[in-house]
């Protein structure tokens, strides 16, 4: 079977090297592979019988429906099944999880999070609208709502998580936990031992970078 990794073009904006450090991993398991840079949204061409390797809940969605020929594993998942990967220890610190829209759609994809949070001796506590009954950060209001009304939204979908710390699993919801007073804690971060960026960024350049990488990729 030919592998590929798909990092996804909101990790790629985040964080190159955390990509790179990821595939890392990767390629110890199943060997050298190429990185797919193209967005899933356009429709990038791909052999029948490939095996798609990525990060992000919307790729492995997109994948696993457009491509039925190909096989897609949701890298996170794969991890929990890898004894020699080296967890982090946090200690018990006690985190919210901001579930992203596409993990909502899925018990495995929350279940997962959940799991690898328990490795890392981390305790969820979660907001009264957390998993399936979660709600959007805000960042898929951008572009269909006046900017003033998605900053709010971010904030207010911000204000319910009952931890300073906050994981997250979609680099766009970094940035929507920092506006409203929270820190993001990415979760491949976590999983790296690497400080989470992006939490006081701008809304109109974090979007920009994303349509910008989407039209070159």
């Amino acid at each position: 079977m030919k592998y590929i990794y798909a990092p996804g073009c909101a990790l790629m904006c985040y964080k190159p090297r955390l990509a790179e450090r990821l595939k890392e991993v990767v390629t110890a398991h199943y060997g050298p592979m190429e990185t797919l840079l193209g967005c899933c949204f356009n429709r990038p061409e791909l052999e029948a019988g490939t095996c798609i390797l990525t990060p992000c809940t919307t790729c492995a969605q997109n994948y696993g429906k457009h491509y039925p020929h190909c096989e897609t594993k949701w890298v996170l998942e794969e991890l929990l099944t890898w004894d020699d990967f080296p967890f982090p220890d946090y200690g018990g610190a006690r985190m919210s999880v901001q579930d992203t829209c596409s993990g909502r759609s899925d018990d495995s994809y929350l279940t997962t999070v959940r799991r690898l949070l328990e490795r890392m001796n981390i305790s969820p506590e979660e907001s009264v609208r957390s998993g399936r009954k979660g709600r959007c950060c805000g960042q898929l209001l951008y572009g269909k709502q006046p900017l003033e009304k998605v900053e709010a939204y971010m904030e207010g979908r911000a204000a319910e998580m009952p931890c300073e710390d906050v994981v997250t699993y979609c680099a766009s919801c970094n940035l929507a936990m920092g506006r409203g007073g929270h820190r993001p804690r990415f979760l491949l971060d976590l999983l790296f031992g690497e400080p989470t960026d992006g939490g006081t960024g701008d809304i109109v350049e974090w979007n920009t970078a994303l349509a910008d990488f989407r039209k070159r990729h």
